[in-house]
């Protein structure tokens, strides 16, 4: 039986337990696409024209100029933590390699990388998520926790499931003078307590750096999640202590593809989108088959002999929004969530003192630049060993899970 899906509703069947189905959704994905192949090639090859001719007027010297510019950010620095995350991609294929045996299968697919591996079965319910957040944020930093209390004694959560309300989740920092609000959906998932302290991060951060003006009130892109994505990995530790050994698979297999999904991926659309812009300013337009091959290339080199790339994946490229809407938008997540997981790092060596300039890092919010902001704490982010400081913590999450996994087959 066939039936009429979103763009949505066919990358969620990619997550269902039945491979079949996700066979089938990715067949179907890729049809939409093919058929939609020759209009969206010359969209593309257009908005790559176009950039080049604003560029060119405007005087940058290469296609990124632009977006570092917003980012305030230099082409070393981005260059040093994309460099730091390609250098690292061995770990991908390491965890994609177990995943294939966990699963059973003799071969992993594109339509199999975010197959789910095991469910996490506890159910946490509203007042023992809030108190799991709030005692792993104290035990960082009071300050920190009594921020995100005040989201509960004032009521500025809205967490129930409801009809007519919208899915996902966020935080809306209003203005400096107003306080912020969380939007969640709790259903009482191990996930939702990770959702839960990850929006309060970012309310946090609003929270503290209502100090400043208006204009400095946000920081710049690549620090967006500077306070959400740590205070998730100060919850990540938290679980970990109570959950049952396969739960903490669960947690664990969660939070790497996430880690994953974020600085390797991002970074490997980073590299196709440098090179899209490139050939067309050098060779001219690109075919379907060439945008293909620099797709596929990139893609593969991340997961290395791990995951097989079918013929069908070449197209995947053309339904990316980001490469539309925000030329290299993308290699800002890379840099925040390596950021942070470099900074946990920092958390571990320094331990209770670094609590005091995480939130003297906070406070500032966007009235520095990433870089200014981070020597304000002692931190070089031009340094690859900084940088290489994150991408330990993530290896060691995968050495980790290596190690559960053993322990849970005996």
């Amino acid at each position: 039986r066939s039936e009429e899906l979103t763009q949505s509703e066919v990358l969620a069947r990619m997550r269902e337990s039945d491979r079949e189905l996700r066979r089938r959704a990715a067949e179907g994905f890729t049809r939409g696409l093919r058929e939609q192949g020759r209009v969206l090639t010359f969209i593309f090859n257009t908005l790559l024209q176009d950039k080049s001719i604003r560029d060119r007027l405007r005087r940058y010297s290469f296609p990124e100029e632009s977006r570092h510019l917003s980012n305030e950010l230099d082409n070393e620095t981005v260059e040093t933590v994309v460099s730091a995350v390609e250098k690292n991609a061995g770990m991908v294929a390491r965890y994609y390699g177990l995943k294939r045996q966990i699963l059973g299968l003799d071969e992993l697919t594109h339509y199999d990388r975010y197959a789910p591996l095991f469910a996490a079965e506890e159910k946490v319910d509203w007042d023992e998520g809030r108190r799991i957040v709030i005692d792993a944020l104290k035990e960082f930093s009071p300050t920190v926790a009594q921020r995100a209390d005040e989201f509960f004694t004032g009521n500025w959560i809205d967490a129930e499931v409801r009809p007519g309300k919208r899915g996902g989740a966020f935080c809306s920092y209003i203005t400096p003078d107003l306080h912020p609000y969380v939007m969640v959906n709790y259903l009482n998932k191990l996930d939702d307590v990770m959702t839960l302290a990850h929006e309060l991060g970012h309310g946090v951060h609003a929270s503290l750096s209502r100090d400043q003006s208006y204009f400095n009130f946000h920081g710049t892109l690549p620090l967006a999640e500077l306070a959400s994505t740590f205070a998730e990995m100060l919850v990540f530790e938290k679980l970990q202590q109570r959950a049952s050994p396969r739960d903490r698979m669960a947690l664990y297999a969660d939070k790497i593809e996430g880690a994953f999904a974020t600085i390797h991926r991002q970074s490997v659309l980073y590299r196709f989108e440098q090179d899209i812009h490139r050939h067309r300013r050098e060779k001219g337009e690109l075919k379907s088959d060439e945008f293909g091959a620099y797709w596929q290339q990139r893609n593969q080199f991340m997961f290395g002999d791990s995951v097989v790339l079918g013929d069908d994946h070449k197209l995947w490229w053309s339904y990316i929004p980001h490469f539309i809407n925000s030329p290299f938008y993308v290699y800002a997540y890379s840099f925040g969530e390596l950021l942070v997981m470099a900074l946990f790092q920092q958390y571990k060596r320094k331990g209770a003192a670094f609590g005091d300039e995480y939130v003297t890092l906070l406070r500032k919010g966007g009235s520095l630049s990433p870089q200014e902001l981070m020597h304000s704490v002692g931190i070089d982010i031009k340094d690859p060993a900084f940088w290489q400081g994150g991408l330990d913590v993530l290896n060691g999450m995968v050495g980790e899970f290596e190690k559960l996994h053993g322990e849970w087959k005996k």
